[in-house]
């Protein structure tokens, strides 16, 4: 295990990709240990032969073809007559939106460059600020995985051996929770800053706004009460989600043309297959760190040092907030929660209320640097300095920290819906 570690932080360092540092450090413990090559191979292919898997590339089509056929600027618009009159509204609208929009794609990186693409030029022109513009834009993407459907929510479903449709319904309360915490970060740095107040409520234009939003706000509804009834499968909800999305795109809305898609099928295959090799190579790296015995001595060491799951939580916490700092959110998850189910069952930590808690802290760890892949992929779309986008994203980050703090020691708010739904 040593080995193991330390090679595998040493890859780290040089600058390897994280698939490519796992699959080294488990290649050079099983060269070390005398252990068949063989090996590798039947992990690699263990580690993606699972059914729930196959829902990760149709949630990234679906939200290439949610940003490619106008959904999320039809969302914007809507939310826009919503909440855009109250000062601040403008930025009121991206928090919003997101929770529509979160309802769509089930990804977080998908949902930043929609919002940032569609607000940042319409808030830097209103006077909020290309930095404030692209941090808002940035933080808002943090409901993407946690309001369901969720790429992130099928991958620890799939690891913890729990209900995937349980912790759909266990992130919408935690989801609007956060949502609810931007939102008032936002009005107080409007009234603050003194940002401006958007064109009077009326209800004429409200209603305008919804018709043409009507078929992007289906989709969530759709989902939703689909599983709700047995329709289909949680795991069938990427397939529903990714049709829905082309149907619209092509025949109601007709912004989503047939020429499009080999482009947006390519960008999913490429996404697909950068979350599915981190899946593939991480096979080998937590076989050994099984057999290593590495879980039953995490458990054995925190259970002498503290007996209150709460400890347990608050100490998790602060470390998957600093892994979330230098680790890609998938390698996290990929590497963590093998070890970590042990332990939680022998404190009796419900594995779907520490499944959002989980999420949130990564979701986290993607707005912090220097790995926070929501601060790049605004800084990329809005052009914005990442140093400044770093100082207006903080508030922000502390506010969701503060968050965090509350679902951790509420369970209730994860739990209450799938228990009052079974």
């Amino acid at each position: 295990m040593t080995i193991l570690l330390i090679s595998f932080a040493l890859l780290l360092v040089i600058g390897l990709p994280i698939a490519i540092a796992m699959m080294g450090a488990s290649l050079l413990v099983i060269l070390v240990e005398g252990i068949p090559i063989s090996v590798v191979a039947q992990r690699v292919v263990t580690g993606v032969q699972s059914f729930p898997l196959l829902a990760i590339p149709l949630f990234t089509l679906a939200g290439s073809l949610m940003n490619d056929s106008g959904i999320s600027e039809r969302l914007f618009s809507f939310t826009r007559a919503f909440v855009g009159h109250i000062r601040g509204g403008m930025a009121q609208t991206a928090i919003v939106g997101n929770i529509f929009l979160s309802g769509i794609s089930g990804s977080s990186v998908a949902d930043c460059a929609a919002t940032s693409r569609v607000f940042v030029p319409q808030l830097t022109k209103a006077g909020y600020g290309a930095g404030f513009a692209a941090a808002l834009c940035a933080a808002c993407a943090t409901l993407g995985p946690i309001i369901p459907p969720s790429i992130l929510m099928v991958i620890y479903a799939w690891q913890a051996n729990i209900s995937l449709g349980d912790l759909f319904w266990a992130g919408i309360f935690p989801g609007l929770l956060m949502a609810l915490a931007m939102m008032l970060l936002t009005a107080y740095i409007a009234r603050r800053r003194r940002f401006p107040k958007d064109q009077a409520f009326a209800w004429g234009r409200l209603w305008t706004e919804f018709r043409g939003a009507f078929w992007a706000l289906l989709m969530p509804v759709l989902i939703l009460v689909g599983f709700r009834m047995g329709v289909f499968t949680a795991t069938e909800i990427a397939g529903v989600a990714a049709a829905y999305a082309l149907i619209v795109g092509l025949f109601i809305y007709r912004t989503l043309r047939w020429s499009h898609l080999p482009k947006v099928l390519l960008s999913t295959a490429k996404e697909t297959a950068v979350i599915l090799l981190i899946v593939a190579a991480a096979a080998p790296f937590s076989w050994i760190l099984g057999i290593e015995q590495a879980p039953q001595l995490i458990s054995e060491t925190l259970k002498g040092a503290t007996d209150s799951p709460w400890v347990i939580l608050i100490l998790l916490n602060v470390v998957l907030l600093i892994l979330g700092c230098f680790m890609e959110t998938i390698a996290i998850m990929i590497i963590l929660v093998p070890i970590l189910i042990p332990v939680l069952n022998l404190y009796q930590i419900d594995l779907t209320h520490f499944g959002i808690i989980l999420l949130i802290n990564l979701t986290i760890g993607q707005l912090t640097p220097p790995v926070g892949v929501l601060l790049f992929v605004a800084s990329s779309v809005s052009k914005v300095r990442l140093g400044l986008l770093v100082r207006e994203v903080v508030p922000y980050v502390a506010v969701l920290i503060l968050t965090l703090l509350v679902i951790t020691n509420v369970p209730a708010l994860s739990l209450w819906l799938p228990q009052a739904l079974k």
